[in-house]
């Protein structure tokens, strides 16, 4: 009796085991175990949802039984026969993409064939980036904010859709993504969109919708707990997978979304990843966005072995596979006016200065004497202190008010400060401080205005009477009311962060204040990276007027990609070639602002140089090879210690 490999009706790989010698019944046993295989007598059995690990396995139990026993010792069923084709085609598409990616980079010009339905006339650098999309399949375009990511989408799968090979778009992203892919669907074919936004019980039964809609939009938070729903939908309908700001499924041990969309992805027709900043931190942010384009095949390699090698040596030998899986219009091909940086080392006033100095120097000493054996405790700890510093800087009083004044609604902040942020520290229970310094914080307000809150108002001031609109950028909500409520009251800003709703009938919407802010007289926007770093355009309005191209920097964190991504909303398409943009950079003397600074240019830097960016000129940074850390946080912390002992440790 020879052996046999079939594949059942529950999609189960099943071996039956012929006649076997002792040696050869243990050592066979022993394999299948290892490969998962569950054992009912002389009958094994692997089942997994898991696409990528099922074909793995059927490839190798195949190749297994047939290199021992020989092709007349093995019988292998239709199915199986069906699925290793499968997997050979999946893998010649891949090396086709390959070779299709490099030929069109190298083309000089570019025509890609739409069909009539798509209206919108293309400019002529998204043509490339159009073509690259529609013949590599499974591509990323990492273009810059405002360049046209979306409409590059929409002609690439109108292209699909004329040819059968698409039927429903998939978006999954952020919410403020969702409006922006239904106007530019009617913007780009003419007709709106029918659309639904997957939420709540609708999540349960969407995937029995696909006949009444074309368009599914769906946050990272809701696919994270619909893997199910999800590889339903894709199995009945022909589905592009398209995830917005792919930057956030980066890491898959910190996120379930990278979980989630690595495991949904093989269902999916045809996969797009887009993102402005797909590198916030270094280069092993791209190994999860790049996989998720081609599963099967793994484009950079088994993870771990990737990391380690990025961790030494960035980009490096990756870089001609990545140069031929995504595309990206760069500032430089858009013909925007050159922004100018402009960096305000402030010194801290007298009674800040006082209480700032105490907390450094006692952070010093609390970092250098701890001694946490639990590594989620030692980071909960070294979180707290870099708040307290950041806290310190920016506005004293933070000090003694709770957490809930620090804007830890996006999740990408809790990237950088962690799931387990809780409280700030109250000044009342900080070891080490003493009274007389607790009562300056308590009646700090009766000594003195922060010296960056002074120094933004009286720069917004002068840039308002000059006729400018600005948007000042700040991670503390604290600080938004105290410019709101005092400082900047008669201007009447608007304020947008975590606290504000994202939809609904009030008045007080975040849609509907950009709204009130880019087509009526308010001069004045005061937001939050978390809130409104992304998917928003602020350079011009419904008019094609101009509208913002100043931007204020109060206080930033070591969130790389908010920050990057924040600059792109006043610095998009479409604006006024002689518009001045500047971005106005204040920073507190001897403060954990300058390790904040140092660290977010060495981000920026390590992105642009990868992604081979023009901008790295016009920034002033010196792209030298950096050796990475495995741990960005642990880079971000080491960046402070090292401030405070050049600072403090003397």
């Amino acid at each position: 009796m020879i052996h046999s490999i079939c594949i059942n009706e529950q999609d189960a790989v099943v071996v039956r085991l012929g006649q076997l010698t002792e040696n050869d019944a243990g050592y066979i046993e022993e394999c299948l175990d290892d490969g998962q295989f569950k054992k009912n007598g002389d009958v094994y059995t692997y089942n997994d949802a898991d696409r990528v690990k099922f074909d793995r396995i059927v490839r190798w139990v195949v190749d297994f039984f047939t290199k021992r026993f020989g092709s007349e010792g093995v019988d292998i069923c239709d199915a199986v026969r069906s699925k290793l084709q499968s997997i050979n085609d999946e893998k010649e598409l891949f090396n086709d993409a390959m070779d299709l990616g490099k030929a069109i980079k190298e083309k000089d010009e570019h025509d890609p064939d739409l069909p009539s339905r798509f209206h919108r006339q293309l400019m002529n650098y998204q043509k490339m980036s159009v073509e690259h999309l529609i013949k590599v399949g499974n591509a990323a375009n990492f273009s810059v904010p405002g360049s046209g990511k979306t409409t590059i989408t929409y002609a690439a799968v109108s292209r699909w859709q004329e040819d059968g090979m698409v039927e429903k778009i998939l978006v999954i992203g952020p919410t403020a993504s969702f409006l922006p892919w239904e106007e530019e669907y009617e913007g780009c074919f003419g007709a709106k969109p029918k659309s639904m936004r997957i939420s709540g019980g609708v999540s349960g039964i969407f995937h029995e919708l696909g006949e009444s809609y074309d368009l599914f939009l769906m946050h990272f938070n809701t696919a994270m707990n619909r893997s199910s729903e999800l590889k339903k939908f894709m199995d009945q309908w022909k589905t592009v997978l398209i995830i917005d700001e792919s930057h956030y499924i980066k890491n898959p041990e910190l996120r379930r979304w990278g979980r989630t969309v690595m495991d949904i992805a093989p269902h999916a027709k045809r996969r797009i990843a887009l993102s402005g900043t797909p590198m916030p931190n270094n280069a092993k942010d791209l190994w999860t966005q790049i996989t998720f384009l081609w599963p099967h095949n793994f484009p950079l390699g088994k993870r771990p072995s990737y990391n380690s090698y990025a961790k030494r040596n960035g980009i490096g030998k990756h870089a001609g596979v990545l140069n031929q899986l995504f595309c990206r219009i760069k500032k430089n091909d858009l013909d925007l006016p050159k922004p100018e940086w402009i960096r305000e080392d402030i010194p801290l006033a007298p009674v800040q200065k006082c209480i700032y100095d105490a907390i450094a120097m006692q952070t010093l000493k609390e970092l250098e004497d701890m001694n946490i054996q639990d590594q989620a405790q030692l980071q909960r700890f070294r979180m707290a202190k870099l708040i307290r510093l950041l806290q310190a800087s920016s506005n004293p009083t933070l000090l003694s008010e709770m957490s809930s004044t620090f804007d830890v609604t996006g999740e990408e902040f809790k990237d950088r400060f962690g799931e387990a942020f809780g409280m700030a520290p109250i000044m009342d229970n900080v070891p080490g401080v003493d009274g007389s310094l607790i009562d300056k914080i308590r009646g700090y307000t009766k000594h003195e205005i922060p010296s960056k809150i002074f120094r933004v108002s009286s720069l917004t001031r002068k840039l308002v009477n000059e006729g400018n609109k600005v948007i000042i950028w700040s991670t503390f909500v604290h600080n938004m009311n105290v410019f709101q409520d005092s400082t900047l009251k008669d201007l009447e800003p608007i304020v947008i962060n975590g606290t504000v709703p994202r939809e609904g009938d009030g008045p007080e919407t975040r849609d509907k204040l950009i709204n009130r802010f880019k087509n009526k007289k308010s001069m004045v926007l005061i937001a939050s990276p978390a809130s409104l770093a992304e998917s928003v355009s602020l350079h011009k309005n419904l008019r094609g007027e101009n509208v913002c191209n100043h931007a204020i920097y109060l206080d930033r964190n070591f969130n790389g990609a908010q920050y990057m991504q924040s600059m792109d909303r006043i610095h998009r398409i479409g604006m006024d070639g002689s518009a001045e943009v500047r971005y106005y950079l204040i920073v507190a003397q001897g403060t954990i602002d300058e390790a904040i600074d140092r660290r977010l240019k060495e981000k920026q830097e390590e992105m642009l140089k990868a992604l081979n960016d023009d901008m790295l000129e016009s920034l002033d940074i010196n792209p030298r090879p950096r050796i990475i850390d495995s741990n960005e946080f642990d880079k971000d912390y080491q960046a402070v210690v090292k401030h405070l002992r050049e600072v403090y440790g003397k």
